[in-house]
Order: C-alpha cells, then sequence, then structure tokens
C-alpha cells in the first residue's frame, strides 16, 4: 500500500467519522421488498453483488429472501461470512475478523429482479461507523457498474442500507430502475448525507484497494 493510499484512508475514514457524529438518522423499516426493472439492458451479462462492509464494533446479519428474477442465475463466489445460494435464502454476516462479506452471482438479466431484505439493527459504537449492505450490478469482464447511479459515494451502487442503530438504519436509492416497499407500509425517507457517507466511503476505500 503505498503512502498516497494510507493518507486518503486516513483521511477519509476521519470525515467518515465526523459525518457520522453530526447527521441526525432517520428511522425506516427494517424489512424492505425490493424490486429492480431491468428490461432497459434485459439479455446483458452481469454479476449481481451484495456487499456488507462491517462499519465497526456491532455485529449484524443480512437476509435475501424470496428472490425472483425471470433471468439465468450463473456461478456464484462468496467472500467472507455467506451461507446460502439464490433463488434459495442468502444470509450475509460480519464480525471484526470478517471487515467485507460479499454474495457475488452471475446473472443473465430479463426485465426484472425482487427480493426480500432483512437486516438486524445493531447500531455502531461512538467511535465508528455503521455496518453497511450495498447492492450493484456489475460487468462480468471489468467488476466496474453497468451504469452511474446518483450514489454520493461515486461507488455507483444501486442502492445502501447503512444500519445504525435506529429502528431500522437509512436506506438510500440511487436509481430510478429500483423501488423499496417497507413490509411496515412506513414512507422511506431520504436518508441523510453524512451517514451515507460513512458507509459509502468506506466500501470506496475497500474496493481502490483490492484493485491496488
Amino acid at each position: 500500500m503505498d503512502f498516497r493510499f494510507r493518507v486518503l484512508s486516513t483521511a477519509v475514514f476521519a470525515l467518515c467519522f465526523t459525518l457520522f457524529l453530526v447527521a441526525p438518522p432517520t428511522a425506516v423499516a427494517d424489512s424492505f421488498t425490493i424490486s429492480v426493472n431491468t428490461s432497459a439492458i434485459a439479455g446483458a451479462s452481469a454479476q449481481l453483488a451484495f456487499d456488507l462492509i462491517n462499519g465497526g464494533s456491532a455485529s449484524n446479519t443480512v437476509t435475501i429472501s424470496d428472490f425472483s428474477t425471470d433471468g439465468t442465475l450463473g456461478a456464484v463466489s462468496p467472500t467472507g461470512e455467506i451461507s446460502g445460494t439464490l433463488p434459495g435464502t442468502v444470509t450475509l454476516m460480519d464480525s471484526p475478523a470478517s471487515f467485507f462479506n460479499e454474495y457475488l452471482t452471475g446473472l443473465t438479466l430479463g426485465t426484472t429482479i425482487s427480493f426480500v431484505l432483512d437486516a438486524t439493527t445493531n447500531g455502531p459504537a461512538a467511535s465508528s461507523s455503521p455496518d453497511a449492505l450495498s447492492v450493484f450490478l456489475l460487468d462480468p469482464n471489468t467488476g466496474l457498474p453497468l451504469f452511474p447511479t446518483s450514489d454520493p459515494t461515486l461507488s455507483d451502487s444501486l442502492f445502501t442500507l447503512n444500519i445504525d442503530g435506529t429502528s431500522a438504519g437509512n436506506l438510500g436509492v440511487y436509481t430510478s430502475i429500483v423501488s423499496a416497499t417497507p413490509t411496515s407500509g412506513t414512507p422511506v425517507p431520504e436518508p441523510p448525507t453524512g451517514t451515507l457517507l460513512g458507509g459509502g466511503l468506506a466500501f470506496v476505500i475497500w474496493k481502490f484497494s483490492r484493485r491496488h
């Protein structure tokens, strides 16, 4: 790891911590029905990635269930604490020993993807950032997102759930092809930018380090 990357890592994580302290959390439901409309890119080869980043001392579990698609699932490449295989139930867990946990599956896209997302709500310690789940559609050749989104961390996730210790965390949806409906029926508010950056910038640092 070169000197510039060490400096960047230190600065970004300091910023994440500061933003996390000053940004008030927004409570949302802890269970969502997610739908992704892929009709505009149907037939394309892709990878669907569920990435759970360990933000601090708390451990959380994210479950993907009731998965459905009219596309075709391909090879699976799990990393970290993962159990299960789509279209069955998949569970992602984090721990102090497992910073990056990813369920990555090949996928020939159809017109739609849907699933139910459930997450525990263990918040971080005062000196830590929240755990964060980010979901991506990636190019299988480059490993980069298939298209840009409005993700403020510039990692182009479809959506990110920051688990900040409120009743459910903060969900940010960054593309019009994704709809997220809380199972409680509670509307999904716009999450605080500071909290999103706390988890999202940590993800950017991690992806950068994997490529270098």
